[in-house]
């Protein structure tokens, strides 16, 4: 997950590429899923994005950063962490998110 206070994505992005180097798979032979975690669940000294950013555009920069993280260029599943404190934040992370599917770097969403 790219939420640096509990998770090491860029671990899992090395360890992945290196298993499938070994192994002599593909990316297509690996599930890769991660999330958003929205600015309430990071940690304000080490968050991925900034947070006086639009809702949109930290969607889009936790994104980049993930795919660059897991070193790949695109996400078999990615989970919006939690809802925001508002319904209209929510839709607008969401429907940030859905972007993401409909360009094909993503090809499902969760919760």
């Amino acid at each position: 997950a790219c939420q640096p206070k509990h998770y090491n994505e860029p671990g899992v992005g090395n360890g992945w590429t290196a298993a499938a180097q070994e192994l002599g798979l593909a990316r297509s032979d690996l599930w890769l899923q991660t999330k958003f975690t929205s600015y309430d669940g990071q940690d304000p000294n080490n968050c991925p994005y900034n947070p006086k950013d639009s809702i949109e555009t930290q969607v889009r920069t936790s994104l980049q950063t993930s795919l660059k993280n897991l070193h790949t260029d695109y996400l078999d599943s990615w989970v919006m962490h939690s809802p925001y404190r508002t319904m209209e934040d929510t839709l607008r992370a969401w429907k940030t998110m859905e972007e993401a599917v409909d360009a094909g770097v993503v090809r499902q969403l969760g919760m």
